[in-house]
Order: C-alpha cells, then structure tokens, then sequence
C-alpha cells in the first residue's frame, strides 16, 4: 500500500492550488481554537474567573474563543476586557494543548489596567489565586499551563517583557 501513499501524493502535487486546497479543508478535522489568559500578578498569584454557566469546574483561567480572522494575541486582550474589565499585554504563547472540544492556546499576560468589575452573563467573580493553595479543582490542562507560566515566572510574578516591550 505504500506505492497507492506515494501515487496520490504525486497526483495531489499536479493538482491546481486551489482544488488542493478545496480537498484539504473538505477532508481535514476542523478545529475550534480557544485562547487561554494566563495572568500573575506581582504576588505570584494568577487570575481565575467563576463562569456563571459551568457547574462543572467553575473556576477557570480567562479566556475564550478565537474568532475568525483574529490572533491569539487578539483574542486575550478582547476576552480579558469583556469578561473581567481588565487590560493585558500578551507576553508570549507558553502552550497549547487539546481540550474537550478545542484545541487550546496558553498566552502568558502581563496585567496592565484593572478596571472595576462588573459581574456579567458569562462571568461573575474573580480572585487571584496562588496555584499551590487553590480551594478549587482546575481542569488538567488548566493545571499545565499553570505549572509552564510558574517557571517561566519563576513563580514570583517577576517575567521578561517580549520582544515589543
């Protein structure tokens, strides 16, 4: 079966770009991407919101869905300001992980402004939590990116600016 891999790989690459990639999107998983806020404050704690509609794990990292055309980056400035009135600098992507029905995308933040909270539909507390002492259960991927964001931070809140800083 080798040689049939080895004929259509041949016979893909003839193919007009556009019919290749009209056969790719129809064949291929599609993904939804969720973007992850990962946010520590100078006391080496990090930010959880209480999601109003999950009685599952309420307690979560900030963030949300990417939508189309929107970068990573993008999408934790928009979910950080919609769900907690909060401004953040992106810093870096420290992880990206498969969650139940998205592929996850783990964005170390630096806080920036904190504006006053104003509990919502989707959200309606939070609280900056040291991971260590947490009182809740954080879903496992959550807990990865948490454990990734307190060495980079060395887990004193205390990280390097990117590249645009």
């Amino acid at each position: 079966m080798a040689w049939l891999n080895r004929v259509s790989v041949r016979i893909f690459g003839l193919l007009p770009a556009w019919l290749s990639k009209w056969i790719v999107f129809w064949l291929k998983r599609k993904y939804v991407i969720g973007v992850v806020a990962v946010v520590p404050n100078d006391r080496g704690e990090f930010l959880f919101l209480h999601h109003t509609y999950r009685r599952k794990r309420p307690w979560r990292l900030p963030g949300g869905l990417k939508e189309r055309g929107e970068r990573p980056f993008d999408t934790v400035v928009r979910e950080m300001r919609e769900e907690a009135n909060m401004t953040v600098r992106p810093i870096q992507v420290i992880a990206v992980s498969p969650s139940e029905i998205t592929l996850d995308v783990a964005v170390l933040c630096r806080l920036v402004e904190t504006g006053s909270f104003a509990p919502n539909a989707e959200i309606d507390a939070f609280q900056w939590v040291d991971p260590a002492r947490a009182a809740f259960d954080i879903p496992g991927e959550q807990r990865e990116f948490l454990e990734v964001a307190m060495k980079i931070t060395q887990w004193r809140g205390d990280f390097q600016d990117g590249p645009d800083s």
